[in-house]
């Protein structure tokens, strides 16, 4: 793959590389159009400075079953959350926006690691079948 294509690969509706994250996408994921599906999503990210505690139990409070826990490693977190959208690429950016969206909470972060699973549409299709992008 080259460079090109890598960059087609990640980026979102607006451009951004979903990696970095993604504004426009964590705001229009706060009322979505509910025919897009339904990815879960997991973002494994370090930081320069500790997350307080208090900021990880407050992030449930955004809705969208986002959740921020601190693995075992220093300074190492994992975000996972819902969103709706077109393809992979853009779920990740909706919810890595949430970080820059964020940056009183988290000031400076280096994603990892992501994963996106497309969730089956209803009860008679096998869930988390992945699907990327």
């Amino acid at each position: 793959m080259s460079y090109r294509d890598d960059a087609a690969f990640w980026a979102c509706p607006h451009g951004q590389d979903a990696r970095h994250g993604c504004v426009t996408c964590f705001e229009e994921s706060a009322s979505p159009d509910v025919e897009l599906p339904m990815w879960d999503v997991a973002v494994w990210f370090t930081s320069d400075q500790p997350i307080p505690v208090k900021a990880l139990q407050d992030v449930h409070r955004h809705g969208r079953r986002f959740l921020l826990d601190k693995l075992s490693a220093p300074h190492i977190y994992l975000l996972t959350g819902h969103a709706r959208a077109e393809r992979g690429a853009q779920a990740v950016a909706g919810v890595v926006g949430f970080l820059v969206h964020n940056r009183h909470v988290v000031d400076a972060f280096t994603v990892k690691d992501t994963r996106a699973v497309r969730l089956a549409p209803s009860p008679d299709v096998p869930s988390g079948e992945r699907v990327w992008p």
